[in-house]
C-alpha cells in the first residue's frame, strides 16, 4: 500500500505536469492574508508535522569565511550544531493564501556580519508550489531593521516532481513527505545577501537538503483554484492524502 501511495502520488504530478499548458507564473504580488496569529486555524496541508533543513557545506563555509553570525527565528530552531534547523509545520503555523495558492511559513534566519554592523533578516517566508515551471520561497528581507526597498525577492528555487519521485515521498518520522527536496539559491537572493553582508553566494547553489513529514487531516480542507500556485498545492495535497491511489485518508485507518 505505502508503494501504492508513493507511485499515485508521482502519477498525478506527472499527470499535471504534463497536461497543464506551459506559461511563466505570473508576478507573485502582494501577499493578502499572511500567516496566522497565535491560536488560529489556517488552511494547510497536514494539521501538523515537522520539516528539516540540513545546509550545504558551501553555504555553510562562505558564512565562516565572510564571518557571518547565523541565528534561527522561531518558531524555526536550529538543530545538528548550527547546520540544520527544524521548524514545526502545520495548520496552526501555515496558511494557504488563495486564489495565488502562496502558502504562509512564519519564523526564518539572522543574519549578523559583526564587523561592519550589518543584520539582515527574514522572519516570514512564503512557498509557491508550481505546477509547471520551477517552485520557489519568497520573502522581504530587512537590513538593519529597514525592510528591503525593492521589496519581495526570490529566496530558493525547488522542483515538486523531484519532492514526489517514488522512493523519495515515502512515510517516515510519524508521517508522510519528501525526505530530500534540493533547495537550491535563487541569484537575487544570493546578490542581495552579497549586497547586504560582503559574502560570496552564487545564484543556482546548493542552499540545503529539505526533509518534511505532513501528518494529519486538516480541519479546514485545502480550497481548489485554477492558478498554478493552487495547481501545485492539489498535487502535493493528493500525493499526502493518498487520493490518488484510492487509499483511505489519514485518520480514517489510513497511513498517517
Amino acid at each position: 500500500m505505502r508503494a501504492t501511495l508513493v507511485a499515485g502520488g508521482a502519477a498525478l504530478a506527472t499527470l499535471l505536469l504534463s497536461t497543464q499548458v506551459a506559461q511563466a507564473a505570473p508576478p507573485p504580488g502582494s501577499p493578502g492574508g499572511g500567516c496566522l496569529a497565535e491560536g488560529q486555524v489556517g488552511s494547510y496541508l497536514s494539521k501538523e508535522g515537522s520539516a528539516k533543513a540540513t545546509f550545504s557545506s558551501a553555504f555553510l563555509g562562505e558564512l565562516r569565511r565572510a564571518g557571518i553570525r547565523f541565528e534561527a527565528l522561531a518558531p524555526i530552531e536550529l538543530v545538528d550544531g548550527g547546520t540544520a534547523v527544524w521548524m514545526p509545520i502545520g495548520e496552526r503555523y501555515d496558511n494557504i493564501e488563495t486564489p495565488s495558492g502562496r502558502v504562509c511559513y512564519p519564523g526564518g534566519f539572522r543574519f549578523t556580519n559583526d564587523a561592519t554592523g550589518v543584520t539582515y533578516e527574514i522572519d516570514t517566508f512564503w512557498v509557491l508550489f508550481a505546477a509547471v515551471d520551477d517552485s520557489r520561497f519568497f520573502t522581504t528581507p530587512t537590513v538593519n531593521g529597514q525592510p528591503r526597498p525593492q521589496g519581495e525577492l526570490t529566496m530558493v528555487d525547488f522542483s515538486v516532481p523531484q519532492a514526489l519521485a517514488p522512493g523519495n515521498f515515502v512515510p517516515h518520522n510519524g508521517g508522510i513527505g519528501p525526505r530530500k527536496v534540493v533547495l537550491s539559491m535563487n541569484g537575487d537572493w544570493a546578490r542581495d545577501l552579497n549586497t547586504a553582508l560582503g559574502t560570496r553566494f552564487n545564484g543556482g547553489s546548493h542552499w540545503a537538503d529539505l526533509d518534511i513529514a505532513w501528518r494529519g487531516v486538516p480541519s479546514r480542507p485545502v480550497s481548489s483554484g485554477t492558478s498554478l500556485g493552487m495547481l501545485g498545492v492539489q498535487v502535493v495535497s493528493d500525493a499526502i492524502q493518498g487520493r490518488a491511489s484510492g487509499l483511505p485518508l489519514p485518520g480514517s485507518g489510513g497511513l498517517l
